[in-house]
């Protein structure tokens, strides 16, 4: 059994999990996802996992897919803390990954071509 809970905030839009993310919740996690990603606008989403007891490996790949597409997560139940610290670290190698890239196509684009727009360098 999952429950969500969603916080609409100024700045963020929090979720907070209870229960278990298995096989049997990670649709219902998916979907509600899809409807707050929908209503985003400028705010960032949290995912509050303090009152998650389990996660299986379904729930590890909706864990990592949500991280890929910029949920930040807040408070994890500290059983799922190394779960939470690997996720965060491999965002942050990949981050810099793609930030080398963009440095790199900036310094030999011209600047009409640069992907990030910019018309430095």
């Amino acid at each position: 059994m999952l429950r969500i809970l969603v916080f609409d905030e100024p700045f963020s839009v929090k979720l907070r999990l209870e229960g278990e993310l298995t096989d049997e919740t990670t649709p219902q996690l998916t979907q509600r996802w899809a409807e707050v990603r929908s209503r985003l606008r400028d705010r960032k989403a949290i995912l509050d996992l303090g009152d998650v007891v389990k996660v299986d490996d379904s729930g590890r790949h909706l864990l990592s897919w949500l991280s890929d597409a910029g949920v930040r997560f807040g408070y994890a139940h500290p059983i799922l803390r190394p779960l939470i610290d690997d996720l965060v670290r491999r965002r942050a190698r990949s981050s810099s990954f793609i930030s080398r890239i963009y440095n790199f196509l900036c310094s030999v684009l011209p600047p009409r071509m640069r992907p990030c727009g910019c018309s430095g360098n």
